[in-house]
């Protein structure tokens, strides 16, 4: 008895972290509420310093270059926001949603006439610390992405070891089971760990040179909830695994006690 409890919360934690995960995992691939509200990081253009930023097209508005107020950065696409915190759009997933800011700006001025005063992404002028690494960070999110991939096929084997392990009994599926449900547990901490060390970093390089970018950016806090509930999930998964007794205990009952005749 005590096995199935233990295994019935093992599944509702591997099912929960499993859930959250896809959630977070699909932030900003679509224009519709929830998804679109959850992101990695925020981007904030609202003070951006466009004659500094983008110096060829001298002191514009961003209004007049088309230019969103916010930009959300999910892990396979983004979404722009107004100044009313309204989004308006979002692009199609197209993989591993690499960080890179000049892009972002270059990508979404609408303006034409702008355009063409701009030569390339190269004119756009940010941070050097931010440009020189680049790959660094880059890499980060590459990681950030396959760990949390890796996490939720992880948390899919464990449950799938847990339904086993309800059926047949024996020393092997207990074993697999705490061994992915450890490894889903790594990969989502690895994950979510990846997404808060780079983006808090970029954070704090914008927030230096906001003075004469007026560029900021901000953690996106849906995301960090549901990928925080997903760790907790999995943690708890992986410890109630380690309770799971390998076979049942079978109680035998004393055999009777022959009574021999007296001679």
């Amino acid at each position: 008895m005590r096995n199935f409890f233990t295994l019935f919360f093992a599944a509702i934690f591997s099912l929960g972290a499993l859930i959250l995960a896809i959630v977070a995992c699909a932030g900003s691939t679509k224009n519709y509420s929830p998804i679109n509200k959850i992101y990695c990081a925020e981007l904030d253009l609202s003070q951006m310093n466009v004659s500094t930023v983008l110096p060829s097209v001298g002191s514009v508005s961003l209004s007049s270059l088309g230019l969103p107020t916010y930009i959300n950065i999910g892990l396979w696409s983004y979404c722009v926001e107004d100044s009313s915190h309204n989004i308006q759009s979002c692009s199609s997933p197209h993989g591993i949603q690499k960080f890179n800011l000049t892009s972002l700006l270059y990508e979404n001025i609408a303006d034409n006439e702008a355009l063409e005063l701009i030569d390339s992404v190269a004119s756009v002028v940010l941070p050097a610390k931010l440009k020189s690494k680049m790959t660094y960070y880059n890499n980060l999110v590459k990681c950030m992405f396959i760990t949390i991939i890796i996490g939720i096929i992880l948390s899919f084997v464990s449950l799938v070891f847990n339904v086993l392990r309800w059926i047949i009994h024996i020393r092997p599926l207990t074993w697999g089971g705490a061994f992915f449900s450890f490894l889903a547990f790594a990969a989502l901490i690895v994950s979510i760990g990846s997404c808060l060390g780079t983006y808090s970093y970029i954070k704090y390089i914008l927030k230096h040179n906001y003075s004469d970018y007026g560029i900021s950016m901000k953690i996106g806090r849906n995301y960090q909830g549901l990928m925080w509930g997903a760790v907790v999930g999995a943690i708890l998964n992986f410890i109630l695994w380690c309770n799971v007794r390998s076979r049942p205990n079978v109680i035998y009952a004393n055999a009777p006690i022959e009574e021999k005749p007296l001679i």
